[in-house]
């Protein structure tokens, strides 16, 4: 009888250390691009939920939640972004997302749209701890603003299922 390989690898120092420089360097070459919007390009691309999301599918909540909060942190620090008065909000925000997806992907597996599922899942859940008060529409505005985001999110998702499928349900 044949052990069954586990759902998520094991990160070691090597693979830990390159998704940590991605998730550094893709938001920080995301607030490169020229761009005159009202707001940073970030809000709409959701730079920092690329390599969180990677890091979730491949090895699981442990390294996804490193990456997550690891990501706004060292953000801030070169570029000066996210403001530091969203800075908290988009650590919470990170980290539930990258517990719900590693969730989603041990359950679902093969399914495509965890990722712009555990952003809108993540959105939700955070405007609820930290603006109670907020309407909907705050919530609708801010999904509208992230679509180019959620669509990037769906072919990150989408292309790691094509080249790396997961069997839901992998060993616990």
């Amino acid at each position: 009888m044949v052990a069954a390989e586990p759902l998520f690898k094991k990160a070691g120092l090597r693979e830990t250390t390159v998704l940590l420089g991605v998730a550094w360097l893709v938001p920080f070459v995301v607030h490169l691009v020229p761009w005159s919007g009202e707001r940073p390009l970030g809000v709409y691309l959701l730079p920092m939920f690329w390599a969180t999301f990677v890091a979730a599918y491949f090895y699981g909540a442990r390294i996804g939640l490193l990456v997550g909060l690891f990501s706004p942190a060292i953000n801030l620090l070169v570029t000066g972004l996210p403001a530091w008065r969203f800075h908290g909000e988009m650590a919470v925000e990170l980290a539930i997302f990258a517990l719900v997806t590693a969730w989603a992907v041990r359950r679902l597996g093969r399914f495509a749209l965890i990722a712009p599922l555990g952003y809108v899942g993540a959105k939700m859940v955070t405007m609820v701890l930290l603006a109670p008060t907020a309407p909907a529409m705050d919530l609708a505005r801010s999904l509208v603003s992230a679509l180019a985001g959620l669509a990037a999110l769906a072919a990150i998702n989408a292309a790691l299922v094509w080249f790396y499928p997961k069997s839901p349900g992998g060993e616990r």
